[in-house]
């Protein structure tokens, strides 16, 4: 069966790690997806294949190169294939989004970023929002030296017989004549497509100005629903955070942005190249702009931090057309309305979350270094948990544990394959139990409250 050959196949890689990813498990890999494709389990498939790419960027050095995104991607390798030996025709997926018609759009930019990732893609984004604020997508990422990310803002889009860049696009508006676009909310475009270049609105007028008015605890929800799902079928614009605050200064998690409702929050780069401007724009906020307010788009990333993308303020100057893109645009101290004093007690960290980190270390470890990597530090972290109070977590973990030790042999004394299945299904169960842990955790430190996750 297909799916039995790809959890096969991605089974060999938690055995092993990277560092015995290479050739022959890459191609083990590819095959199983082109069986699974033949049968038509494009989800699973997919998933694979994102997989096989991180391999290589990890084995390459590429420091876009995210151990927790290849973690990710892993178990959703395994989840889906389990979904379909259960007989849940919904895991899958389908072989390509369609685009479908949506009608005419009046959009109006909101802000673009540059894309740089691991899988050897590159380019820029821009998220655009309709009358009813509704968030849409209009994505230039395609195989590309990861540089193409620094000028991909500036490059021309086409949109029928619009010619706007990237930067452009995100402070002005859109008139799309009979659009077509995905159901996630990516808008088909190219000379086939019909627009006009039309005024565009501020952060602070109507209606994108409505996308701030949406309750945290609304955007928290809509994040972590979507994030449950698998990675296809996640909406575009999904993991989008618009907060209004006041910058208090920084720390060691980032800059500091303290909120009305959610107390202070972390504000980290969204990417950390340094040939971006990501991080260089941060600290000079966090210096320069301290105690004035700021109007924030992000992306949620974990507990009480988002990833900056872009910010508008009423002190921002005007020939950055109402706003600025942190990830294409490199701020000046002239752009900058001195600091103000903070009041020290602004500052404060929040409540040490629950110690969950542990299981993900090893779960991570495993992806990393493969089997050995079981061999040490288990026992020590099944304590912590159990000290915790997280006693499903430390079971699970010392199960983990147990099932990297485990090494039977035929009658032959040959190592008995079985074993690598047993460690796969071992990891499988501690990283569901993990993502969905988390996800609580994690909607319990947004909303303000501290809780256990059993």
């Amino acid at each position: 069966m297909a799916a039995s050959g790809l959890v096969t196949a991605a089974s060999a890689v938690l055995a092993t790690g990277i560092p015995g990813a290479g050739a022959v498990a890459q191609a083990e890999l590819l095959r199983a997806v082109h069986q699974a494709r033949a049968v038509k389990l494009f989800a699973p498939a997919a998933a694979a294949v994102r997989v096989v790419e991180h391999l290589r960027a990890a084995r390459r050095d590429d420091p876009t190169f995210r151990l927790a995104v290849l973690t990710d991607d892993l178990r959703e390798v395994l989840v889906s294939c389990h979904r379909v030996t259960s007989g849940d025709a919904s895991a899958v997926g389908v072989a390509r989004r369609a685009y479908e018609p949506v009608g005419d759009l009046r959009l109006h930019g909101i802000f673009c970023e540059p894309v740089r990732a691991a899988t050897g893609h590159a380019g820029a984004v821009t998220y655009l929002a309709d009358a009813g604020g509704r968030i849409w997508v209009v994505s230039d990422v395609k195989p590309a030296d990861p540089a193409a990310a620094v000028s991909a803002a500036h490059a021309s889009v086409e949109l029928g017989e619009v010619r706007l860049s990237h930067h452009d696009l995100a402070r002005g508006g859109l008139l799309a004549v009979n659009a077509q676009a995905s159901a996630t909310g990516r808008l088909s475009h190219g000379r086939a497509r019909q627009a006009v270049s039309v005024p565009g609105a501020g952060w602070f007028d109507t209606p994108l100005n409505a996308l701030w008015q949406v309750g945290l605890a609304a955007q928290v929800e809509r994040w972590l629903t979507a994030a449950a799902l698998p990675a296809q079928e996640r909406s575009a614009p999904h993991d989008l955070a618009f907060l209004d605050g006041t910058i208090v200064g920084a720390d060691r998690r980032g800059l500091l942005l303290s909120t009305e409702h959610a107390g202070i929050l972390a504000v980290t780069a969204a990417l950390d190249d340094p040939a971006l401007p990501h991080v260089t724009n941060l600290r000079l906020l966090a210096t320069h702009a301290a105690g004035h307010p700021v109007r924030l788009a992000g992306r949620f990333v974990g507990a009480r931090r988002v990833a900056g993308l872009a910010f508008a303020a009423q002190w921002l100057p005007s020939l950055h057309g109402g706003h600025a893109d942190l990830g294409t645009e490199r701020l000046t101290r002239a752009d900058m309305p001195g600091s103000q004093p903070v009041p020290p007690s602004s500052a404060t960290e929040p409540p040490a979350p629950a110690p969950l980190h542990l299981l993900r270390h090893q779960l991570e470890r495993v992806v990393s270094a493969g089997r050995p990597a079981l061999l040490t530090g288990v026992a020590g972290d099944a304590q912590r948990l159990t000290a915790a109070h997280l006693g499903g977590a430390a079971a699970l973990l010392a199960a983990l544990g147990s099932a990297g030790m485990r090494r039977t042999r035929d009658v032959f004394g040959r190592l008995d394959p079985h074993d690598v299945e047993v460690l796969a299904q071992a990891w499988l169960t501690a990283a569901v139990f993990e993502q969905a842990a988390a996800r609580e955790t994690i909607r319990a430190a947004w909303a303000g409250t501290s809780s256990g996750t059993e």
